[in-house]
């Protein structure tokens, strides 16, 4: 955990071989659940006696067991599951009782389960001017980044947006 975060209370963080990264002024609500790790199914084993070891040695890529991380800015609402590998952008705001299963873009505002984009906190234009008064120039998100994923995960899909939020 970076300076300036918090995790309330009645949270887990269930890591194992692989770690949670909390970036500054970030932070979760009551109940939050990250989850670094997956069982491994071993043949003639239990899978609750599958260990540590037996991940080391049948999954030396740790593909099942991956980092959480969330970056700077990002709000996380009470009772969200952040799932194995996820990476939470810049600025992103997870809704209440979502269950983060791929990566969310910055700036982003996601909720449901699985986790979807329905919207972003500021237009790109909003976000430059954001990021000029917090972030060093070489620290910046590129426009073309922010205009790229704004197309692809909002204006591209408005239509689905709101059939799926039923506005």
């Amino acid at each position: 955990m970076y300076q300036d975060t918090n995790i309330d209370a009645d949270s887990v963080i269930m890591n194992t071989r692989a770690k949670f990264v909390l970036k500054q002024h970030s932070g979760a609500a009551v109940g939050l659940t990250v989850i670094t790790g997956n069982h491994l199914s071993v043949l003639g084993k239990w899978f609750k006696s599958v260990t540590n070891e037996d991940k080391d040695k049948l999954d030396p890529e740790r593909k099942l067991d991956r980092d959480v991380v969330v970056d700077e800015d990002v709000w996380i609402g009470s009772h969200v599951t952040l799932l194995n590998g996820v990476h939470i952008g810049r600025g992103a705001e997870i809704g209440s009782g979502s269950v983060v299963r791929h990566n969310i873009p910055p700036y982003s505002v996601v909720v449901g389960n699985p986790a979807k984009v329905v919207g972003f906190k500021f237009t790109p234009e909003e976000i430059i001017e954001h990021e000029k008064a917090l972030y060093p120039e070489e620290d910046r998100l590129p426009i073309e980044l922010l205009e790229k994923n704004y197309e692809k995960y909002f204006l591209k899909r408005l239509k689905e947006i709101k059939a799926w939020t039923r506005l």
